[in-house]
């Protein structure tokens, strides 16, 4: 709210000082956005250190973008290929393991959107790092609880300078981080075991062709991958690839992932309550691809227009956080428009100001639209399944409005799972309203 009204003073480009040697740079003009995201490649160093405190050493969220680059390629690479095996597989499994959770817990006429949201993200980001392993753990419901404790207070630890040993609630936090750390530990190795039987089997099924085996580890879990050094590269080679590091990684991405996908998740829920004609419309353009008689495949939601719309709309409404935020730790940045923004300056894109700017959306940009996602010419499909090439997701045709849509980023530094989620959740999504239907029509 701050933000909006210096913009509405100042113009696009608001600098504020937060302290004697701290600025913050907050940019709203979308032209400038996409070059400073693209010259800015860092992450503000009290990033790396949240996630170092809470999730120890670690590869991947560290500051430096040069330290992290083929560690991030890596895991876009891996996530993509991943994508088809773990969503079409898990999404009716993670519906059944949060509906046994939540059944179990309270009424289910007055379930909590937010809890239930997080138990599915909980269950999709694990089902993509451990595999079905995660749904018969029997310290599953621990593990999602206290990672919520550890991720909510992480950031305010890591503001100290100093760590402060002297203070007994941060004493009670680095408990809950060693706590944690025993059960990553522990669910690292079942899925090891699990997968590790999997990929036997797999291997021997393999066709093998001038010594090669294709595809080695398509059963297997994202962990199989980091572990085998396929999934991060240069984060698990060497000396530092330790058990602890593969852990701090593994910490990281739930820790991460959940945050992320659980926002957008409860908004997608909300809209559901809000919008009584969304759900039909939804499960309208569901039955028009999938038939009761096949099983829900990616190839099946690439086509469901209207459901990947709603999904981009709500991330548009509501992203995962407030502020896009970068910084370049090493040299000053001068943009086309012979803006200087000094080494070591916040650099903040409010992305509720951007996404929601009415002369680039349109009259209706606080209302939701997910219309505004399937105009003539966009294939959404078609966008989503490029898988190669980069990273980033080009919706509109008009410059603006491409420019403008930065729920996950953009740049060289923009969420490597951003496809992942999307799709993942539209699976989640469609699953989600398929099953709700076919019990209704047994209950009738």
């Amino acid at each position: 709210g701050y933000l909006s009204k210096l913009h509405g003073s100042f113009g696009p480009i608001v600098r504020l000082w937060l302290g004697p040697s701290e600025l913050l740079v907050s940019v709203k003009d979308a032209s400038l956005i996409k070059e400073m995201l693209t010259k800015a490649e860092d992450k503000l160093p009290l990033t790396g250190r949240t996630y170092n405190l809470a999730c120890g050493r670690l590869g991947l969220f560290i500051s430096s973008f040069e330290k992290v680059k083929s560690t991030r390629e890596s895991l876009n690479v891996f996530l993509n290929e991943k994508l088809n095996v773990v969503a079409s597989e898990s999404s009716f499994k993670i519906i059944e393991a949060v509906l046994h959770r939540t059944d179990s817990t309270k009424d289910m006429d007055s379930l909590d959107c937010r809890s239930f949201s997080q138990h599915m993200a909980f269950n999709i980001i694990g089902a993509a790092l451990f595999g079905d392993v995660l749904f018969d753990w029997s310290d599953a419901a621990a593990y999602e609880e206290l990672l919520m404790v550890v991720a909510k207070d992480g950031c305010f630890w890591a503001s100290y300078a100093v760590p402060p040993f002297w203070k007994p609630g941060y004493r009670r936090y680095r408990t809950l981080c060693a706590k944690l750390k025993i059960l990553t530990e522990s669910i690292i190795r079942k899925s090891v075991n699990q997968n590790g039987a999997l990929r036997h089997n797999n291997l021997s099924s393999c066709k093998i062709s001038e010594g090669l085996v294709k595809d080695p580890v398509r059963c297997t879990s994202l962990l199989d991958g980091m572990i085998s050094g396929r999934g991060f590269g240069g984060a698990v080679q060497g000396p530092l690839s330790s058990e602890e590091e593969i852990c701090g990684n593994i910490v990281g991405l739930m820790l991460h992932g959940i945050s992320t996908s659980a926002n957008l998740l409860c908004n997608i829920l909300m809209r559901l309550v809000l919008y009584p004609k969304l759900k039909d419309q939804l499960y309208a353009d569901i039955v028009a691809v999938h038939t009761e008689s096949s099983e829900l495949v990616m190839d099946d939601v690439l086509k469901m227009q209207f459901v990947l719309a709603t999904v981009c709309e709500s991330a548009r409404l509501l992203p995962a956080g407030p502020l896009l935020q970068r910084c370049s730790m090493q040299h000053d940045l001068t943009l086309k428009s012979s803006i200087t923004m000094p080494a070591g300056a916040i650099l903040v894109v409010p992305l509720h100001l951007v996404q929601r700017d009415a002369s680039v959306w349109g009259n209706d940009a606080c209302q939701f639209n997910p219309s505004r996602f399937l105009q003539k010419g966009i294939d959404l499909g078609g966008i989503l399944a490029a898988h190669k090439g980069s990273n980033g997701i080009k919706l509109f045709t008009e410059r603006d409005k491409s420019d403008s849509f930065l729920p996950f980023g953009s740049g060289n530094r923009a969420c490597v799972g951003q496809k992942f989620a999307i799709l993942g959740i539209s699976m989640l999504v469609a699953s989600l309203l398929h099953n709700y239907e076919r019990c209704s029509l047994n209950q009738l």
